[in-house]
Order: structure tokens, then sequence, then C-alpha cells
């Protein structure tokens, strides 16, 4: 079976199903994926907490990850942030990773955007992912957010 075009999602909910799922990417605002699944436990059928997107290729499969990663899910009770991860992320034998951390990033920022500005220095980028760490400051808690860049050579 081809990844191409293939975006693993987890964080899953037990009432998250296809359905659901193809519904919050609608109301996102993103056009349906050729086909969504939602893996199960293959002894108890319960939902495994991920499952899988796909859509006609690689561009359109990593340009939803990275307008949608982190960013929250819509009807989700309590919240549920977008968990997704490209599935061909994987390295060939002999392939090196590279990756860059950029810190000090406002919040705005999101994954897209960061995907846009070094995919036009660097034709081999896979993927731009945004963390949002807590630091503690006395007794208030601000937000830092870094970025991590995969795949450059």
């Amino acid at each position: 079976m081809s990844r191409e075009g293939a975006l693993w999602v987890g964080g899953l909910e037990s009432y998250m199903d296809e359905p659901f799922i193809q519904r919050a990417l609608q109301l996102m605002g993103e056009a349906p994926p050729l086909s969504i699944k939602v893996m199960k436990n293959k002894f108890s059928e319960a939902a495994a907490g991920y499952g899988f997107i796909n859509y006609q290729n690689d561009q359109v499969a990593l340009t939803v990850m990275h307008k949608l990663n982190g960013k929250m899910m819509p009807n989700t009770n309590p919240p549920v942030r977008w968990k997704l991860n490209h599935s061909s992320n994987r390295l060939l034998p002999g392939e090196k990773n590279h990756s860059v951390w950029v810190g000090d990033l406002t919040p705005e920022i999101d994954d897209l955007q960061l995907y846009q500005f070094f995919s036009k220095r660097f034709q081999s980028l896979v993927s731009a992912k945004g963390f949002v760490f807590p630091l503690m400051l006395g007794c208030v808690v601000a937000r830092c957010r870094e970025h991590n860049i995969h795949h450059l050579t």
C-alpha cells in the first residue's frame, strides 16, 4: 500500500469516527479527502485512538497537515487539537535527516507559514511542526512557541 498522500491522525477520542473527522475537516474549510480510516483494536473493536486520512497526493496532504496541526478540532468536548503527521516521514536506508529548531516565534506563526517560508529555500523540506511549551515565570505561566524543521539537505 502506498503512503503517497497519507496523513496519520492521533489523539482521537472514542466518539471520533470517520464521519466525525470528515465533518471536522469540512468545518475547517478543507476539501474532502479520498478516504478516512479510524483504527480499532483488533481484539476489542474499541477505538485505537488513531487513524489515517488519505489525499490524492503528498502536496495536498502536507498542506492540510501544516494548516491544521495543533489547531482545535471542531465539536470536541473536551477540546482536542489536531495531531497530524505525514505517513511517509520515515527515512530510507542511507538517507539523512536534519532538523533545525527555531525559537522565540510569536504564537501567530503557524506550521503552514513556517513550511512555506523554509520550503522556498530547501527543496527537501518534508515538514515543519510547532510546539507550544508552557514556561513558569514566578507565578505567571507564559507560552513559548518553537518549531522543528525536518529533512533539510
